[in-house]
């Protein structure tokens, strides 16, 4: 009863510095495109989503970067100049990094298929 206590208040004292990034919104990736099967027009749009997702993911990740900067501003401003939770530095950092390595893992997924496109559809 305790520990649930403390996760209770825990929550409800960090649930403010949370809603700063209420406002940063995590894109969804495109879905994955079999390069020795998809038609032309799978390719073409296939490119338009990828740049799309690499697009709203550096929104993201400055989004993201812009509010914990502003809360580190914040936070050296206020009267108590206490410096924002680590935790929150680490969770930010960690969302950032995440969506990064997906942002590259869509490229590259995506550059493979259309190697394999075009190495099926040579001379046509």
């Amino acid at each position: 009863m305790k520990k649930l206590l403390f996760v209770c208040g825990f929550l409800l004292a960090a649930t403010p510095a949370f809603a700063d990034f209420s406002t940063c919104f995590e894109p969804y990736p495109p879905a994955a495109i079999n390069g020795n099967t998809a038609t032309k027009e799978q390719m073409e749009q296939g490119v338009k989503d990828v740049k799309q997702f690499i697009r709203d993911s550096d929104d993201y990740q400055q989004c993201m970067n812009g509010q914990l900067k502003a809360m580190q501003i914040d936070a050296m401003h206020s009267k108590d100049t206490t410096p924002v939770d680590p935790s929150i530095v680490t969770m930010v950092n960690d969302k950032i990094h995440k969506n990064q390595a997906l942002k590259e893992r869509v490229g590259a997924e995506f550059n493979t298929a259309v190697q394999v496109f075009n190495a099926k559809h040579k001379g046509q």
